[in-house]
């Protein structure tokens, strides 16, 4: 994240480029080698060659290290110039006009507020990536899903065998002639008597629930018979095949829900770290571009009173 003394530093970097760039249009005594063109609102390099190997050298002496035509074009596009003349060096900007230098502290204005705006944008793609990375790590740390506890055998197929096995209750309920199923033969009965005995809160709406819950299929429209290849008359350690299977999905149901709980509690947590970021960082680029404003008043001050003297003059 840049500071305050960056964003300084950066101001001055784009003050620096321009102005000398402007002086060097400006001063007479290069006029072979660049000079503003007839209109004054754009400027020509004549000389290319000499250009680079002269004025250019100081030019990167006075502002930056390695710099080259490359550069110093990038530069330009950068700062807001285009190139108007295909067959000659002749770059302009709106505010950038001889007699008229106190215009580019607008460029220098427009440069910075888009560095601003670039490092922001750049600010939250490190968020992203940051947040990204945290729930990766959150993701990591979790248990595997072979790691969480077991639960308790759930007893509804075997209470259910029970019940169909018993022969004090073949009027209500009883195994099929195939013994491959279980019909309920008195439905009204059975909710009314088997049915509570079964469970006290059981309702016949959650019994059909824990019957599908539990892999039964119902398999004649006409009447209440319901099948499962595991539930067969005379085969009763066959229920533990159906306990099995339950207990293993809901077993992935319950690590699936606990890693999302967790990954969720993560995701607001590190949401919440990166509005804090962002809001600290937008309050530092406030209190920059206050203090940019106000050195730009101060400069546009200086510039009207150098104006005024020269006027006296």
């Amino acid at each position: 994240m840049l500071n305050m003394n960056e964003n300084e530093g950066s101001s001055t970097s784009i003050s620096n480029f321009i102005t000398t760039i402007y002086d060097m249009v400006d001063d007479l005594s290069s006029d072979s080698i660049i000079s503003w063109s007839q209109s004054g609102k754009s400027f020509i390099i004549w000389n290319p060659e000499e250009f680079y190997n002269n004025l250019l050298q100081r030019f990167c002496f006075n502002f930056k290290a390695n710099t080259n035509l490359n550069c110093f074009f990038s530069d330009l596009d950068t700062h807001g110039f285009r190139k108007i003349d295909s067959g000659i060096w002749e770059f302009a900007n709106d505010n950038f006009v001889r007699g008229q230098r106190h215009l580019i502290n607008n460029i220098i204005s427009c440069v910075i507020e888009q560095r601003v705006l670039y490092d922001q944008s750049m600010d939250m793609f490190k968020a992203k990536e940051l947040f990204a990375r945290q729930v990766k790590k959150v993701e990591d740390q979790l248990p595997p899903h072979n790691s969480y506890p077991t639960s308790k055998r759930r007893p509804f197929p075997n209470k259910l065998y029970e019940m169909v096995d018993d022969p004090s209750s073949d009027a209500i309920i009883s195994w099929s002639q195939s013994g491959r199923s279980f019909i309920i033969l008195n439905p009204k009965e059975f909710c009314k008597d088997l049915l509570r005995r079964f469970s006290n809160t059981l309702h016949i709406s959650l019994f059909f629930h824990k019957l599908e819950r539990f892999g039964f299929k119902k398999i004649d429209p006409k009447k209440w018979e319901f099948a499962n290849d595991n539930f067969v008359r005379d085969q009763r350690h066959l229920v533990e095949i159906i306990i099995s299977n339950d207990k293993e999905k809901q077993d992935q149901l319950r690590k699936g829900y606990a890693r999302q709980k967790k990954l969720g509690e993560a995701r607001e947590l590190f949401k919440l770290q990166i509005e804090e970021m962002l809001d600290m960082r937008k309050k530092m680029r406030k209190a920059s571009r206050k203090k940019m404003k106000k050195a730009k008043k101060v400069k546009e001050q200086e510039v009207r009173l150098q104006h005024i003297g020269l006027c006296k003059l």
